[in-house]
């Protein structure tokens, strides 16, 4: 503790029911329970964000917006899971709807709202959302849409029990099974990625290590896209990234 010193501009006293901020958080006490919700200052600053990026770019197609936008929402809506942070998931939605329909209309004075509705958005139970038919690496037709921060599911984090330490050996499967957990998570159930990830048993084919070990995870084409290899579960494995290196600089040797 020796030469420490407290921030006097970030230090302050407060009563456990008004809350404090931290971290993108703002924790309090409510009838008894410790409730963490997004910081309101974040989310209107994330909302500002995104605006400021819709009106620079007024004429890109919808196709680069949606490819821009949908890693950035993703990934906000992952970091505030955890928390009570459904309501504000909401917010967040309809207010990203709002900014899409000024940019949209922008595009066309000329034309009626439902002329727009109908090219720039799909219209389903789960709301309005943007839409965009585009080519893939194949030159293959396909449709993508908007991501919805609501969405994503709300999970509570699991307390490590105890004393329960990484470098215990004999708890090797304890922490196998919350990484396992954790990857449940990450990867929604049903989705393409989910059944690659169950198929292997969650672990990496070239290591064997488990996939979730701390290390970026890749995509590998089993027959190489450049052979006619396609994006189908039978042709892909999750990969760790220096194992997916390893595996191509193989074949460049070879």
């Amino acid at each position: 503790m020796r030469g420490l010193q407290l921030n006097e501009e970030k230090t302050k006293i407060t009563r456990v029911s008004d809350g404090f901020n931290f971290l993108g958080f703002h924790i309090r006490q409510f009838k008894g329970s410790c409730i963490t919700k997004p910081q309101k200052e974040k989310v209107l600053r994330f909302l500002l964000r995104i605006r400021d990026w819709s009106k620079d770019h007024k004429d890109i197609p919808q196709g680069e917006v949606i490819n821009h936008l949908n890693p950035i929402l993703k990934g906000w809506g992952n970091y505030y899971r955890h928390g009570a942070s459904k309501e504000t998931f909401s917010y967040v939605d309809s207010q990203i709807w709002k900014m899409l329909w000024i940019w949209a209309c922008r595009r066309h004075p000329n034309k009626g709202k439902r002329w727009i509705a109908n090219k720039y958005f799909q219209i389903s139970q789960e709301g309005w959302k943007l839409k965009a038919t585009t080519t893939n690496r194949r030159g293959e037709r396909q449709t993508i849409t908007l991501s919805k921060v609501y969405q994503i599911p709300i999970v509570r984090h699991i307390q490590v029990k105890g004393t329960n330490s990484p470098d215990n050996a004999d708890l090797t499967s304890y922490w196998e099974q919350r990484r396992t957990q954790h990857g449940k998570i990450l990867l929604a159930e049903g989705s393409r990625l989910h059944k690659i990830a169950k198929n292997q048993k969650w672990r990496c084919p070239e290591s064997g290590d488990h996939l979730y070990n701390g290390e970026e995870i890749q995509q590998h084409h089993i027959k190489h896209v450049c052979d006619g290899g396609l994006d189908y579960e039978d042709n892909l494995e999750l990969i760790h990234q220096s194992c997916h290196m390893n595996r191509h600089a193989k074949r460049g040797r070879a």
